[in-house]
């Protein structure tokens, strides 16, 4: 299970409502904190403040004192507790009230501990996760700009002088009736109401600089958890989790965290199968009757009953009250770890070459989760920025000094291949290739080709091309591998993704049989299998989407051997999956032919919105496509996903081949796997696929017989 920091808007229509729910799970005064609710869930404690004493003054709240219901609700509603009047004027939207909830959820082997040790380790936890909430609640006070004003018709953000904010500590995953019992799940609704401008007004809270600093506040949340559990005697294994974000005490068996997140889990898949059933989220009351497979509803009504079950899981795994207690003071296991700076610089440009200090801070902080305090940690980063290890660029990003060196290496390789080497095939044997595209595509190459193709096929030993989708790339690949080949040279069309290589060798019949990933070119290249001289010329196809360390082994290789390479491609479309962005630096470098004119349409229309998107002024393309009844506008993102899927399943029905229907999405992985599992129930209820199934690892749908699969290299 990952454990992370959420952050969510809470509409000022439902401010009122939001507040009711956390208040309805604190103790019933008629039942007492021994008895559970009817889920299942352990009662809670009421709510405490996270603001100074002097804001809570003014609010007609006593410090120190716990939440009371009536006071948070009229703050969610957007009035004064006291006075009931409004506290600050009407949103754009009409609304006062409403907030953000930002959640701290602990580690699983944390709240394993918690609901596995004696009381007093209990109380030990609880108070140490307390003060990690709190410490990261002052953290985004001093470093997140939740306030917004407007000066001279421009809006800037600053930092809030407090934030009105109650923390609604619960320590159970979200209950499901007939459930054998919920998870321990350790973990802070902080819910921030709004914000003491420094001028003392009290103003709405921006949520956009909360979602922009998610990770940044998840991380901090967790380093000052760490610390504290660190200096009770625990031991800290970090790297846990998605991207080695994470930590876990030490010592936990995995296999006990792994069946106490089981019932998060089969909530989880139970809501996303209802998505993919109904292509829209759950309602609460909706997600708790879900019918969870395989489980019988057994009757808990206190805790003693809770504990047990807990219990029972322990045991089943040799863990109780003494293994927890052992946990603490354990012998440290022997740890190889790089150095904390290698180990943050690593992290940082897994994925991108450029990133924001926040990007800096966060992975700081998770590194060195349990090693050090938190203000060390970005003490740590502040002194890779101080000593050039980290540097700082325009607009603010930052970049490694390594991938700096990484880029000029690249760049340097760039210019020596870019010098002419007698590689030119002559006019010839272009017009020989010219006349067989020709013929194939029963159309002559325009003259914006034809001139692309006399720079892919001169002297250099590199030559760029560019251009947008539907510019014929195909055409002009085609034309110049064929030129190629007439020369004597041998060609190899390669790309990062197996299923653009494939396609390579589709659209180009030069290329056939002749194609293949980056990756494998590199490696056969090297161990000898794959024989590249000075008569071979490499085609890298979707160049844009090349990450440095990628780029840099193609270039040195070409380089040394003697090649020559043809890099296409367009910078403005898809990025790479690591660092990457060299692409358009390549054509500073090296001769580069660009193609405009856009061949797939003749429509005039549909060709300058085309550009529009591409030149980045999507505001002239939307209004041709809302002129042409193509813009399709939706209240929320999963309205907008559910009306793709649909149009999907009715241009599907009307195809004999569902592949030749794409389904293309901004989206991230998970909206991925939804719009997959929604797509695969549509086709289910047209009696395309069979009944059997394959369950597949970290998705909520199973592989069923007739589903297409499609491989990544």
């Amino acid at each position: 299970m990952t454990h992370v920091m959420t952050a969510s808007s809470i509409p000022a229509a439902r401010g009122g409502d939001y507040a009711r729910y956390l208040e309805s799970k604190t103790v019933a005064p008629e039942r007492g904190d021994y008895y559970l609710t009817p889920d299942g869930e352990m009662t809670q404690a009421p709510g405490r403040w996270l603001a100074d004493p002097e804001t809570l003054a003014r609010l007609g709240v006593r410090s120190g004192e716990p939440v009371e219901s009536a006071d948070f609700i009229a703050l969610m509603d957007g009035r004064h507790p006291g006075t009931r009047r409004w506290l600050r004027p009407e949103g754009a939207g009409g609304g006062r009230g409403g907030g953000i909830d930002v959640t701290f959820s602990a580690p699983k082997s944390v709240s394993t501990v918690w609901a596995l040790g004696d009381p007093w380790q209990r109380e030990q936890i609880e108070a140490a996760h307390a003060r990690a909430v709190e410490c990261t609640v002052r953290y985004l006070r001093e470093q997140v700009p939740v306030v917004r004003r407007r000066y001279d018709g421009q809006v800037v953000e600053e930092h809030a002088k407090d934030v009105i904010a109650a923390e609604y500590r619960h320590t159970t995953a979200r209950g499901v009736s007939g459930a054998r019992a919920p998870d321990p799940q350790l973990h802070s609704h902080v819910v921030i109401s709004g914000a003491v401008r420094e001028d003392e007004p009290i103003v709405a809270v921006a949520s956009r600089p909360i979602f922009r600093s998610a990770r940044e506040l998840g991380a901090f949340y967790r380093s000052a958890l760490a610390e504290e559990l660190a200096g009770e005697g625990y031991q800290i294994e970090r790297g846990t989790g998605k991207d080695g974000r994470y930590f876990e005490i030490a010592g936990v068996p995995r296999t006990l965290i792994e069946e106490l997140s089981g019932r998060s889990r089969e909530v989880a898949r139970a809501a996303e199968r209802f998505r993919a059933r109904y292509g829209r989220a759950p309602e609460r009351g909706e997600l708790r009757n879900l019918a969870l497979e395989n489980r019988r509803a057994k009757e808990l009504t206190t805790r003693g009953d809770l504990q047990r079950a807990w219990s029972e899981t322990g045991r089943r795994h040799d863990f109780g009250p003494d293994e927890a207690v052992r946990l603490i003071g354990a012998p440290e296991r022997p740890k190889v770890e790089r150095p904390i700076k290698d180990r943050i610089e690593a992290r940082l440009t897994e994925q991108h070459a450029v990133f924001h200090a926040r990007d800096l801070f966060a992975v700081a902080l998770e590194q060195t989760a349990g090693e050090m305090a938190p203000e060390q940690a970005l003490a740590v980063a502040r002194e890779m920025i101080r000593d050039r290890r980290v540097l700082t660029l325009e607009g603010g990003r930052m970049t490694t000094l390594a991938v700096r060196a990484q880029e000029q290496a690249i760049e340097r390789c760039a210019e020596l291949l870019a010098q002419p080497a007698g590689r030119d095939i002559g006019e010839r044997t272009r017009a020989a290739a010219t006349r067989e595209v020709a013929e194939r595509i029963s159309a002559p190459l325009s003259a914006e080709q034809s001139a692309a193709l006399e720079v892919l096929t001169g002297p250099e030993r590199l030559a760029v091309l560019v251009g947008p989708a539907g510019t014929g790339k195909g055409i002009v690949i085609d034309a110049a591998a064929r030129a190629e080949q007439h020369a004597g040279h041998r060609t190899i069309g390669v790309a990062v993704s197996g299923s653009t290589a494939e396609r390579l060798g589709a659209d180009s019949p030069a290329f056939t049989g002749h194609t293949l990933t980056l990756d494998a070119l590199v490696a056969r290249a090297n161990t000898g299998i794959v024989e590249i001289g000075r008569d071979t010329t490499i085609v890298l196809d979707e160049a844009g989407m090349v990450d440095h360390a990628r780029l840099d082994a193609l270039t040195e290789l070409v380089e040394r051997s003697g090649a020559k390479l043809i890099a296409v491609g367009d910078g403005k479309q898809l990025p790479s999956i690591g660092p990457g962005g060299m692409f358009d630096r390549l054509t500073g470098h090296a001769p580069t032919a660009e193609l405009a004119d856009i061949h797939r349409t003749s429509d005039a229309g549909e060709q300058k919105a085309w550009r529009a998107l591409r030149a980045g002024e999507p505001e002239r393309a939307m209004a041709h496509y809302h002129s042409r009844g193509r813009l399709h506008l939706a209240d929320t993102r999963d309205q907008a996903a559910e009306n793709a899927v649909q149009a999907w399943g009715q241009l599907t029905s009307e195809h004999d081949d569902i592949r030749s229907v794409a389904l293309i999405a901004d989206a991230s992985n998970q909206e991925i796997d939804r719009l997959n599992a929604r797509a695969q129930h549509l086709r289910a209820e047209r009696g395309e696929l069979g009944h059997r199934e394959i369950t597949l690892p970290n998705v909520h749908y199973d592989l069923r017989d007739g589903d297409l699969i499609a491989f990544n290299a």
